[in-house]
């Protein structure tokens, strides 16, 4: 029988792991139990999983118990954008009003929790699935797809910690511990990229003298292409991060009727690596190209065949060569981090059988995602290493420093459980956050900005030893609206960003004593 129950629940681990090749956004907690009372665990001491929350707690799990959960997440976000007019401003004709695809994400976790007889230690191990995003849209553009839904957006961010933890209780009532972590983690994302022309440091020589492509794109017509920002198709794959982390809990339980804890978590540098990148620069260059010309056209009145052959004359004089294309591939490191974090947590039971929970957050976004840098080197494209200044050889860095300006966020959860009977617990919850991304960054693949979920779960005794958990998870749907003078594009000016989540949770834990 115990053979049978570990291969189930390795089999069960498994197979979530193959659904895990496409990601979630975090999770507002790590376990169906405390997911079922609207995410409380801190103060609450019943699962492995608190290793990643508060691995003092695992001080009073009086069992050896082996936990295996997965979260299974549909994501619905939601793209608005608008045209706009001749001056570049927001008019009120829809461009954009598109979902994105209804895919199923899948965030595993196992987890194994051991107290030792007579000892004051306990110790604990696990893989979770803590964190990530995916997003996937069909969207037009202006300047790469401007009659057809066919540019691509998106993303693909996945966290995965192993996790090490120890507790130790000082007194009956009272422990510590601390959790070390080695985290895994990739990324992928895919949209277009927009920089300001400045980026085009190379040496421009025209009939009223030297310059560089970036004052020639960016001053105004007709001497100038009059242009705020250079865009290209861009996609990023491959990159991936290893890195170190921990975290830190203080637990005490007072009596079964009163419990409480606090933690704290470290900041996670990302450090994404080997990662390859391709620009495609075609549409841009030949969208300048045909303003080159209309130019001339207004200063010369000459035929606009007659400035197109002049503006070919001009940039092969100065060694841009049409043959050569203008889509480049580079290599890529991207480097940000996960925010650090604090929080309490409390456990009240009024009567017998009836348990309330509620946990506080806070998460140091500002610090953490404050800007994406993003460098790209060993591009092999004669023409954009000119434009760029690298005289059509030899890429150096490109270092771009990709904004987010995310703000802090807290989350307040709320939560309550039942027990019908002995085999059988009912729960249910809420939880609250404030939304961490400004207007001025929000961008459809990226739409964390959920802010209230409802929850309600149960578990049941299949066996003695043998406990299944449930939970079902709703995010309601949330809309941010770009600034007006959007930090990443200007297609994101005055644009709707929307997102709603559908969440199942299941989990089995088998203990190793009666």
């Amino acid at each position: 029988m115990r053979k049978s129950i570990f291969t189930a629940i390795l089999l069960l681990f498994v197979s979530v792991s193959y659904l895990y090749s496409q990601n979630g956004v975090r999770a507002v907690d790590y376990n169906t139990l405390s997911i079922g009372r609207g995410g409380t665990e801190i103060g609450f001491f019943d699962s492995p999983s608190l290793m990643i929350t508060n691995p003092a707690g695992m001080s009073f799990i009086t069992k050896p118990v082996l936990n295996a959960n997965s979260i299974f997440m549909m994501p619905i976000p939601h793209f608005k954008n608008y045209t706009k007019d001749a001056n570049g401003n927001t008019t009120t004709t829809v461009y954009n009003d598109a979902d994105g695809e209804k895919n199923l994400y899948a965030l595993p976790s196992l987890s194994y929790v051991h107290n030792f007889k007579d000892s004051k230690l306990t110790l604990g191990a696990g893989v979770f699935t803590t964190g990530g995003m995916g997003t996937d849209y069909k969207l037009m553009h202006r300047l790469l797809s401007p009659t057809i839904a066919n540019q691509n957006y998106r993303s693909r961010f996945a966290i995965i910690e192993s996790a090490i933890s120890g507790s130790y209780m000082i007194t009956p009532n009272l422990s510590i511990g601390a959790t070390g972590e080695f985290v895994y983690s990739t990324l992928e994302i895919a949209q277009p990229f927009s920089l300001p022309p400045s980026i085009l440091k190379g040496t421009l020589i025209t009939t009223s003298g030297p310059t560089t492509f970036g004052q020639y794109f960016s001053a105004p017509k007709p001497f100038g292409l009059g242009y705020s920002e250079m865009t290209a198709g861009a996609e990023m794959t491959g990159l991936k991060s290893y890195s170190f982390g921990g975290k830190f809990g203080v637990a005490y339980k007072y009596s079964d009727r009163f419990s409480m804890g606090v933690n704290y978590c470290l900041s996670i540098p990302l450090n994404f690596k080997n990662g390859t990148a391709t620009m495609d620069m075609s549409a841009q260059f030949s969208e300048a190209s045909g303003i080159a010309a209309m130019n001339l056209v207004n200063i010369y009145h000459i035929s606009i065949d007659s400035a197109a052959k002049l503006v070919s004359a001009l940039f092969s004089a100065n060694g841009i060569h049409p043959y050569d294309g203008f889509t480049a591939t580079y290599d890529v490191t991207n480097e940000f981090k996960t925010p650090q974090s604090a929080g309490f947590g409390l456990m009240y039971s009024p009567v017998t059988g009836l348990r309330f929970g509620f946990d506080f957050e806070w998460l140091n976004w500002s610090k953490a995602f404050e800007n994406m840098k993003i460098t790209l080197s060993n591009g092999g494209n004669a023409n954009i290493n000119k434009m760029i200044g690298n005289g059509g050889v030899n890429q150096s860095d490109l270092i771009v420093e990709f904004p987010m300006k995310w703000k802090d966020a807290v989350i307040l959860k709320f939560g309550g459980e039942y027990d019908l009977s002995k085999v059988f617990t009912l729960r249910a919850g809420y939880s609250y956050t404030t939304n961490p991304i400004p207007p001025e960054t929000i961008i459809p693949i990226m739409p964390a900005v959920l802010e209230h979920h409802v929850m309600a779960g149960c578990s049941y005794d299949l066996l003695t030893r043998l406990r299944m958990h449930l939970a079902l998870e709703y995010g309601f749907n949330n809309t941010v609206t770009g600034s007006s003078t959007h930090l990443v594009a200007t297609e994101y000016n005055n644009s709707e960003s929307s997102l709603k989540n559908l969440l199942g949770h299941i989990s089995l834990s088998y203990f190793f004593s009666k």
